[in-house]
């Protein structure tokens, strides 16, 4: 079957651009004529048309991908199979894989990463309730779309129940950077295999690299069964690291036993944020009677929170041309001092009439009926104004058209590694 731009797969289905090319398939973003809608295509490659075994793999993944009905998993919408080859119309998602991001940012702020992980733990979740393993787990099956809702794509390898066995002896399906131990040494993947991956990619995100490496697909499968995990900085928070290590046990009896429960322990370990999006950084005090003499100024909502210095490194409190600063409370409360600590506003709104009166009586006595009084005293109480954080999660950005298949994954690749 010849792919190019302007080729309609059934009649229907019109190819627009390339996308991504993989070892099986190519992918390329089409409009489907009959909805009036813009679609993901995954093409047979033309070497393989005709091959009973690559036609099966990719039936086999539509058979798969067709069970499945989840908002973190990239939906099928068709398969077709035209001239000796056979093609599947995905879901297309607005987006990025994980995989570019990652490249952009080698280590991800848990803010934004823990929510990426959960999501992507309940998709796998719902896959294997439904009896399909995904086998494939890696930053570029994984899209991350607007809003960062993630989709799972690439069933290609995926291994459902009572399904043949379509692998000879002694191969393993999967990519090497993200193989289980299970998988390395020829055992079936099981949903653990799938949460074992996906403790690797948040080993990566949270270090910059992955914990195993090697000169080929077989010396990092190798790694995987023999190696200990390397230790997790100490940046990362305790409970996060320690679930990490957990998911990266050589035992699946050690891991977290489903999606659900990955998901929630994710979820739990996600920094909170108040609903209106900005970290509450002004408490109040006890109420107090107003004072004539100090007139709050009204801040810009728009500037940014100031944050005091640590304690151990504070500089001497600034004063106002007014004799009026801020300083913290040793509760982390916001209060406003003037001249010193040791008198309240009462005592320097007396000492400040009884100089008001004493300059007006000297001035009458010097000058008589016609001198001037003192000048008006304000005294200025700046506010401490609450900004958003820039680390705040999730964060829209904007993204490209992205197809949802994972074919552009970087390193080695991997399909089918010999057994080490």
């Amino acid at each position: 079957m010849r792919t190019a731009a302007g080729v309609a797969l059934g009649d229907r289905y019109r190819l627009v651009r390339q996308i991504a090319v993989g070892g099986m398939g190519e992918v390329w973003e089409a409009y489907d004529e009959s909805l009036a809608r813009s679609v993901a295509v995954k093409v047979l490659k033309a070497e393989f048309a005709g091959d009973r075994g690559f036609l099966d793999r990719f039936r086999t993944e539509a058979r798969n991908s067709a069970a499945l009905s989840h908002p973190n998993i990239a939906q099928l919408f068709d398969y077709g199979e035209q001239d000796g080859s056979s093609y599947l119309v995905i879901e297309l998602v607005l987006g990025e894989p994980l995989s570019d991001l990652l490249e952009r940012e080698p280590v991800l702020p848990s803010r934004k990463l823990l929510p990426v992980l959960a999501q992507t733990a309940r998709g796998l979740h719902h896959a294997h309730e439904m009896g399909v393993v995904h086998r494939d787990v890696k930053p570029g099956n994984i899209l991350l779309g607007r809003g960062s809702r993630v989709k799972i794509t690439d069933f290609g390898v995926s291994l459902a129940q009572n399904q043949m066995v379509m692998t000879a002896t002694g191969m393993v399906m999967g990519t090497a950077q993200y193989l289980s131990p299970e998988q390395a040494v020829g055992r079936a993947a099981t949903p653990l295999s799938d949460l074992y991956s996906l403790g690797i990619i948040a080993y990566e995100a949270l270090v910059g690299h992955r914990p195993f490496t090697g000169p080929t697909a077989v010396d990092i499968a190798v790694a995987h069964v023999n190696n200990p995990v390397p230790p997790l900085p100490a940046t990362v928070d305790r409970p996060l690291a320690d679930l990490v290590m957990r998911l990266l046990s050589k035992d699946p009896a050690a891991r977290p036993q489903s999606g659900a429960e990955l998901a929630e322990q994710f979820d739990r370990l996600v920094p909170r944020t108040p609903p209106t999006g900005v970290p509450v950084l002004v408490t109040t005090t006890p109420e107090r009677a107003p004072d004539p003499l100090v007139q709050p100024v009204r801040g810009n909502p728009a500037a940014p929170p100031s944050f005091p210095p640590p304690a151990d490194r504070r500089p001497p409190a600034r004063t106002s041309g007014h004799g009026a600063h801020v300083h913290r409370t040793g509760r982390g409360e916001t209060g406003v001092q003037v001249g010193t600590r040791r008198f309240g506003w009462p005592l320097i709104a007396l000492l400040l009439l009884l100089v008001g009166l004493l300059g007006a009586a000297l001035a009458d006595k010097m000058l008589g009926a016609s001198g001037t009084g003192p000048d008006t005293i304000l005294l200025v109480a700046p506010q401490v104004v609450a900004g958003p954080t820039s680390d705040q999660y999730p964060r829209d950005g904007a993204f490209g058209a992205m197809i949802p298949q994972g074919e552009r994954d970087a390193g080695p690749r991997a399909t089918e590694v010999k057994d080490a």
